[in-house]
């Protein structure tokens, strides 16, 4: 989980991500369990899932792992949109009066489940 560039690059840029991440990790994961068992990006089979859209804000200790499960979706031919917000930082749909691209990415969010949901 924690081999990823975007890691060591936000490690600690915009909070100390690497250590919530550890604690977080801690309080959702029984000792003793593979973490990996609770992430989809670790999962052995991605075949036959819905259409996903995957939002990757750039500033963000977990950019790579949205990018790389958007590559593992489509690897498994599973149709995939990835759309990444440059600059945008984790939890940025969350902020739209101070995230200036939250409210494009909600509408980008809500526009792929109106499609996708209609087919």
């Amino acid at each position: 989980m924690y081999d990823y560039p975007s890691i060591a690059e936000y490690a600690d840029n915009p909070s100390p991500a690497v250590p919530v991440l550890r604690l977080l990790q801690r309080f959702a994961v029984p000792s003793g369990t593979d973490a990996r068992a609770f992430s989809p990006l670790y999962a052995d089979d991605l075949s036959g899932l819905a259409p996903a859209l995957v939002v990757v804000p750039t500033r963000d200790a977990l950019a790579d792992h949205g990018r790389r499960y958007a590559e593992r979706l489509r690897a498994a031919g599973t149709s995939v949109r990835l759309t990444e917000y440059p600059g945008a930082r984790h939890a940025f749909l969350t902020l739209p009066g101070m995230e200036p691209q939250a409210k494009l990415a909600q509408a980008e969010i809500l526009e792929f489940l109106r499609a996708t949901l209609a087919a």
